[in-house]
């Protein structure tokens, strides 16, 4: 993967508008204005409310965590990040959820499956015996997997479009459910009462993909809150910050801050929090601080190992004095002497470079003593090679002469403090790595090197 050189550098050597190392902003980090970002003194101020359990409160904070990561990265970069996960709980949605089947016998196009995950965490979270009330049934898919993989007592559904209603029945009757203990109604979110909802014996409110839709979602999420009965739980969830944003209809994101705010506001507890499917956050919350035995009987999915190595090699090696040699462009002007085992001292009176070879590259770490008082430096370029050309490229700007030890560590894409990576391909493969120091006319510098490369 060739990745876009940064944009132009301000005076300080560093990307001017704080882009990333890729250089197109949004790419791999959400675009967030600085600007809009409070210090950690002013969000400190607020005080999440928390369940009482210590572990079940730290287990939420964890998943308000995981969701505020999922959020700041791109959906392609969460794939990237992510993907290996969201394929675990794919698979085991696989081999537990039911096939339902439509009226040509065949699987309804609306069970994609990022929706049938949903509906197999929905599934995870009922318990066999539940009275479900849920609001925004759609098109009947939820309420048919509850009843045959769940168990659950019985379900009512409310939605705002009356024209789902024989669509769901017609579902209901392909699949074996025509007699099962389901009823809808035609409902308005904004009308629901807690007597509305005791009425039907409900023990969990469900209510998935419904408040991006609804003009006012604080209210919307207040509602809910009143009408639960005592110890009801609710399960709700929303798209992710930067997913489903091309959805006509969708009038309103929300992300971990605004979601904090409006359970607070609505008297509701959090007890459980998780990114689903890199398209929505899902949240199993009550009135009541107390842990959640539905949270601690959830069903999983098989601890499945998905992490892989993020390193070929786990051990730095240290490049020897010995191993140190001038750079092969004639014009350096450039003396070299062993400074110790693994230290050389370069004395440059022009523009010049030195080079070590290395067995493959993944991290670079440098140490650059800077052992005089350096005269007209430009820029400092660490370059690497493979079988002659070129993998990679970290520059340098000093806005001011640089003084006593520097230590760097150098990984392609990524930019440290002063060091700013340039395009780069089959880094891995490096078998070179040059050092290139740019003097101006009557320049000089006297620089200690040390390197170690994981390969």
């Amino acid at each position: 993967m060739t990745i876009p050189a940064p944009p132009a550098r301000g005076k300080g050597g560093a990307s001017s508008r704080g882009f990333g190392p890729a250089g197109i902003p949004g790419r791999w980090l959400r675009v967030i204005p600085s600007s809009d970002i409070p210090s950690f003194d002013e969000a400190a101020e607020a005080t999440d409310r928390e369940v009482s359990d210590p572990n079940e409160a730290m287990a939420v904070r964890a998943g308000w965590q995981l969701v505020d990561a999922y959020e700041r990265l791109s959906v392609a970069a969460a794939r990237l990040v992510f993907g290996r996960e969201v394929e675990a709980w794919r698979n085991y949605t696989d081999q537990t959820i039911i096939n339902l089947v439509s009226k040509t016998g065949h699987g309804s196009a609306h069970e994609s499956a990022n929706n049938r995950l949903r509906y197999r965490r929905m599934m995870d979270f009922a318990r066999k015996g539940d009275r479900v009330f849920d609001v925004g049934f759609g098109r009947g898919f939820l309420a048919a997997q509850l009843i045959k993989g769940s168990g659950i007592a019985c379900y009512h559904g409310i939605d705002i479009v009356d024209e789902y209603i024989p669509s769901a029945t017609t579902l209901f009757a392909n699949n074996g459910l025509a007699d099962a203990p389901i009823t809808l109604a035609k409902g308005d979110l904004y009308d629901l009462t807690r007597e509305k909802v005791e009425s039907t014996g409900a023990d969990l409110v469900i209510c998935c993909e419904v408040l991006e839709h609804v003009p006012d979602a604080e209210l919307a999420l207040k509602t809910l809150s009143d009408s639960l009965p005592v110890g009801a739980e609710l399960i709700f969830s929303v798209p992710l910050v930067g997913r489903l944003e091309g959805v006509w209809g969708h009038v309103s994101v929300f992300g971990v801050a605004r979601l904090k705010q409006m359970l607070e506001a609505a008297d509701l507890y959090a007890h459980h929090v998780e990114p689903l499917s890199n398209v929505w956050a899902l949240v199993v919350a009550s009135r009541d601080p107390a842990p959640s035995q539905r949270v601690s009987a959830a069903t999983h999915r098989p601890p499945v190992r998905v992490e892989v190595p993020l390193s070929t090699s786990f051990d730095f090696l240290n490049v020897r004095a010995e191993e140190f040699r001038v750079g092969d462009n004639p014009d350096n002007i450039v003396s070299l002497d062993q400074a110790g085992e693994e230290r050389v001292r370069c004395q440059f009176a022009g523009s010049g470079s030195v080079a070590f070879s290395v067995p493959g590259l993944e991290s670079l770490r440098l140490s650059l003593d800077f052992l005089d008082e350096v005269k007209g430096l430009e820029r400092i370029r660490v370059i690497s090679h493979s079988k002659g050309v070129r993998t990679c490229e970290w520059e340098w700007t000093p806005k001011e002469p640089p003084a006593g030890q520097v230590a760097i560590k150098l990984r392609p894409g990524e930019t440290d403090s002063r060091f700013i990576s340039g395009p780069h391909k089959n880094v891995r493969s490096s078998d070179e790595v040059s050092i290139a120091v740019t003097l101006r006319e009557g320049g000089s510098a006297v620089i200690g090197f040390r390197a170690s490369v994981l390969p």
